[in-house]
């Protein structure tokens, strides 16, 4: 069992001739969502083809909402692979719905919570990570993966994720901040990302996510909720209009209509009803 897990994992991490390769956090994600579910099978079963569509749903009819898609979703991923590699004769997951996303009301961070993600960022790094969350809507993963070139502090531009955008004060003192810094401790680098730390200083990788949000872990303000909240902000400030929203961040209309509905949803529900806990 162990061996044709780790032959999935490893699929997964570098990628076939008609799949790509998943981020190294995905891929740990996956793995630890179902863990514990591998574990138990461990005591009873040798190899994964003795696993069960009984077996599945005893797991799927614990779970409910997305936490059942995401397991399912997982498993769905690790029989499939081994289904196509020959060492599993039937998929016990064919046939099991999975059930549409199950999504929680987008609603505003209070002031408390930012002032709390901000006195965490204690470093210039963790300065301009939340300086390019809360104000650029950018990805911890985006944030780790910009490059030196997308910076124009002539211009005053910066390109996340493809898109550029023009600096605000606030980021352009944390970004001028964060190069003073790296030019410091890491004069002769040639690591050609914005953010790098002692280890990738002597590399040509990005740095972790883990590194870049470690910070902010136990806050209700994390880096990838700034985000989300950033958006929100927007299509509260100008509207519940999903294409200015896809155009001001590039996000997919899908997403855009999300952030748009919610904003609809608050703007037409008078304060004393929203549930903050939601």
């Amino acid at each position: 069992m162990r061996r044709d897990v780790e032959d999935w994992i490893r699929a997964l991490h570098d990628g076939g001739p008609r799949t790509r390769p998943r981020d190294p956090n995905t891929v740990w994600g996956y793995l630890n969502r179902i863990r514990p579910i591998l574990l138990g099978w461990s005591h009873h079963y040798h190899h994964l083809r003795e696993v069960t569509r009984d077996d599945i749903l005893s797991i799927a009819n614990t779970l409910q909402g997305n936490e059942r898609r995401h397991t399912l979703s997982v498993l769905r991923s690790l029989f499939g692979h081994c289904r196509k590699r020959g060492v599993v004769f039937r998929d016990p997951t064919t046939r099991i719905r999975v059930g549409p996303n199950n999504y929680r009301a987008i609603l505003p961070l209070e002031d408390n919570e930012i002032t709390e993600a901000t006195g965490a960022a204690t470093t210039p790094a963790t300065r301009l990570a939340v300086a390019l969350a809360a104000i650029h809507a950018a990805r911890s993963k985006d944030i780790g993966e910009l490059l030196l070139a997308d910076v124009d502090l002539g211009d005053r531009r910066l390109t996340i994720a493809g898109r550029s955008r023009p600096l605000d004060d606030l980021t352009y003192r944390a970004l001028t901040q964060w190069l003073s810094y790296r030019r410091t401790h890491w004069p002769n680098t040639a690591n050609p990302h914005l953010l790098v730390n002692r280890v990738t200083a002597v590399r040509t990788c990005p740095v972790g996510r883990v590194w870049i949000t470690r910070a902010f872990w136990g806050l209700t303000a994390t880096l990838d909720r700034l985000h989300v909240d950033r958006q929100l902000e927007e299509s509260l400030t100008h509207g519940p209009d999903p294409l200015h929203l896809a155009a001001v961040f590039g996000i997919s209309p899908g997403t855009a209509i999300r952030y748009a509905a919610a904003a609809r949803h608050l703007l037409e529900t008078p304060a004393e009803h929203h549930d903050l806990h939601s």
